[in-house]
């Protein structure tokens, strides 16, 4: 009783990124169909994991924890299952860096980083939020460079 599920295919053209985002109220479980894909997870205690996920893998995502995904390939499109366990009706479980950072004062930005106001000044403000982001610059990182943090 009071079960709820949604899911979505989501396509990330070459050069598309997820918006590192975080979701309140419901856990991720992501299925790869086409492509590879480069995630990055930020855990508690500043565990942070970076790896590809191939055609047929698997990633869970638990509530809560900050994560986004890009296409780690150059030439063919990504194309990824996204399961959650809570329903479409949930209203705001999908917290995006972007809208987060636009709402952050600069003097609290500088002060949470050690660094001078200054510093910030270039963040742009009042930018409409997006899922899915294009780079302009399609090289992707070389994979090796890829780490789990403890």
């Amino acid at each position: 009783k009071n079960q709820f599920g949604s899911m979505a295919i989501l396509t990330l053209k070459v050069g598309g990124i997820r918006q590192p985002h975080w979701h309140p109220f419901a856990w991720e479980l992501n299925y790869v169909i086409s492509g590879k894909a480069e995630w990055s997870i930020v855990g508690t205690n500043g565990q942070h994991d970076s790896f590809i996920a191939n055609v047929g893998d698997l990633v869970f995502i638990p509530r809560g924890i900050f994560h986004y995904f890009a296409n780690a390939d150059s030439q063919e499109e990504l194309k990824v299952l996204i399961i959650f366990n809570s329903s479409q009706v949930v209203e705001d479980d999908d917290i995006g860096i972007v809208p987060s950072l636009n709402e952050i004062p600069i003097d609290i930005l500088a002060a949470s980083f050690g660094m001078p106001k200054d510093y910030f000044k270039d963040i742009p403000r009042n930018v409409t939020s997006t899922p899915i982001i294009l780079r302009k610059d399609t090289k992707h990182r070389n994979p090796s460079l890829l780490r789990r943090q403890p």
